[in-house]
């Protein structure tokens, strides 16, 4: 048991600067230059394009036009006001599959940065589901706005799912963004998990359509079970579309989950990270 504990406090121990904490005490340090980089990040993204934010709109309002034509008007499988429930669910997986993508290539973005200045590369990593949270908070007032009915004071708790998003997205890109510095590939395999990912989520469905089916063999729907934004997405619409508070405890499983295997980011990150600028 001693033996066991040693090894634990080598690993986990903030001397090793891999734990929560010390990722924390980081980041306040670099408060200053991280709040820089979310500026100009988010100016950036604003920039690129003539409309702006209003993409951020618009793009999700586009999507919701074609799946709503597929499936309400084509194949009559939609439902009541079933384009606020697509846009509810691409708006959030937007938001969840834009921030995978750029925490994915943000060590190769930043190169430049990374060479010249001092600044922790983890900081970069934070930067980006920040910047997308506030656009999906634009695409989230949208929403609001349409479908007023279902707004009350659940409504708040809507900051919880979010929150959810950046963990899981900053959680994932400690790891992908290492793999895309030695395997440039990574980036590429990655946009096609997320597109095919959509469909594994309740983005255009209602995840009882699943869990209802006697067609789908249980071992497949414990394994759509295993997908957080199962969970993520099946509260957003709570919220959002339904107008009534979602469950906390599976999201609370969630983010355990997800803390956990972020510490073995954190340390996987620090124990890769002295090799990157050699490998940019």
């Amino acid at each position: 048991m001693e033996k066991q504990n040693k090894i634990f406090r080598k690993y986990f121990n903030d001397d090793n600067g891999c734990c929560m904490k010390t990722l924390a005490n980081d980041l306040w340090k670099n408060r200053h230059a991280l709040r820089s980089q979310i500026y100009v990040n988010t100016r950036t993204t604003v920039a690129t394009t003539k409309l702006g934010m209003l993409w951020w709109v618009l793009d999700p309002l586009f999507l919701m036009t074609i799946y709503y034509f597929i499936f309400e008007v084509i194949f009559h499988r939609g439902g009541v006001n079933y384009h606020l429930f697509i846009l509810c669910g691409l708006v959030t997986y937007k938001f969840f599959s834009r921030s995978i993508s750029l925490c994915t290539n943000v060590l190769i973005i930043s190169e430049g940065l990374i060479k010249q200045a001092s600044l922790p590369m983890i900081l970069y990593l934070v930067v980006s589901p920040l910047v997308q949270a506030f656009f999906c908070m634009i695409g989230f007032v949208v929403v609001m706005i349409w479908n007023y009915t279902a707004l009350g004071f659940q409504t708040l708790a809507i900051v919880f799912p979010v929150i959810l998003i950046i963990l899981i997205t900053f959680t994932a890109g400690l790891f992908l963004s290492i793999f895309e510095v030695y395997i440039r590939d990574t980036a590429k395999l990655i946009t096609y998990a997320l597109t095919f990912g959509m469909y594994l989520s309740p983005v255009l469905y209602s995840a009882n359509r699943i869990y209802d089916n006697p067609a789908i063999p249980q071992y497949a729907k414990t394994l759509y079970s295993l997908n957080p934004m199962v969970y993520v997405l099946g509260a957003v619409k709570e919220v959002l579309f339904y107008g009534r508070m979602y469950d906390p405890v599976p999201l609370l499983i969630v983010f355990t989950f997800v803390l956990v295997i972020m510490q073995l980011g954190l340390l996987f990150f620090r124990k890769a990270s002295p090799y990157v600028p050699k490998m940019l």
